[in-house]
């Protein structure tokens, strides 16, 4: 069975790990071994239709479905909660400013794709 069918297709503006694939693919009776959900990640990757992340040293990469929206993700920023790991998709005017003003003052291009915030998301502060 192809990992698209349950993969990340089928949670557009989420991240997943290989663990949490091959695991939703055990609960749903479609169990696959985790060297073929790499090697198809790696295949989604290389035609552009999945996004990896590497956000930590040692943390397990994670995969985001942008499809048709391959180039979407280098307009916003992301935001890591660091008590339940989401990752969060942030759009800010505030924030492309500062992009602009690194380009145009400091010959520094800004790879909002790639540039990660560390905090806590807003359902940890209220737990």
């Amino acid at each position: 069975m192809p990992v698209e069918q349950s993969g990340p297709k089928t949670h557009p503006e989420s991240h997943h790990t290989v663990a949490q694939i091959r695991d939703h693919l055990v609960r749903v009776g479609k169990p696959i071994s985790t060297a073929t959900i790499y090697r198809q990640m790696e295949r989604f990757v290389t035609d552009g239709t999945v996004r990896k992340y590497l956000l930590e040293t040692g943390d397990s990469a994670c995969y985001e479905y942008v499809g048709a929206n391959k180039h979407e993700c280098a307009s916003h920023f992301h935001c890591k909660c660091e008590k339940c790991g989401r990752l969060i998709h942030m759009d800010c005017d505030e924030l492309r400013e500062i992009q602009r003003h690194l380009k145009e003052h400091h010959g520094f291009l800004w790879n909002a794709g790639r540039t990660v915030f560390y905090g806590i998301c807003d359902q940890c502060q209220l737990a």
